[in-house]
């Protein structure tokens, strides 16, 4: 029998911890018997996120963490991540798909979770982000 993950993961604000996250995210998705076919889509969202609150978020302060939490019921993933940083209007963020921020090297990340995820939600600081995904 299978150990259950935990359902929290936190991190320090460094890009090498993404590869703690992809661990944790493998091992739900294992014991979860959740379709293969789901991992890349999902783990795309939740780095892209975990990566805006490092970098964004957090400044990447390697004294400020980012916490992951998935909950899975059935062929649902509820995820939130949450850093501690200052937040952000999320209202004010520049359409990645406009012309004139084609070629920008940032600001696709919300892009890709809304158009992958369903309930993409911030809270009213803009320090933390939740979202499903059906994996059927």
């Amino acid at each position: 029998m299978k150990n259950k993950p935990p359902n929290i993961l936190v991190i320090r604000s460094v890009s090498g911890e993404i590869k703690k996250v992809e661990e944790f995210v493998r091992a739900h998705f294992n014991f979860h018997n959740m379709p293969e076919k789901c991992f890349n889509p999902v783990f795309l969202c939740i780095s892209e996120a975990t990566t805006n609150s490092i970098v964004h978020g957090n400044k990447e302060d390697y004294r400020k963490t980012v916490e992951l939490t998935i909950d899975c019921k059935s062929h649902l993933i509820h995820v939130r991540v949450t850093d501690e940083g200052e937040g952000f209007d999320v209202e004010n963020i520049p359409d990645p798909t406009h012309k004139d921020n084609l070629l920008n090297e940032t600001g696709r990340g919300i892009h890709i979770i809304k158009s992958i995820a369903q309930n993409v939600v911030f809270n009213k600081k803009g320090n933390s982000l939740s979202f499903h995904i059906v994996c059927e």
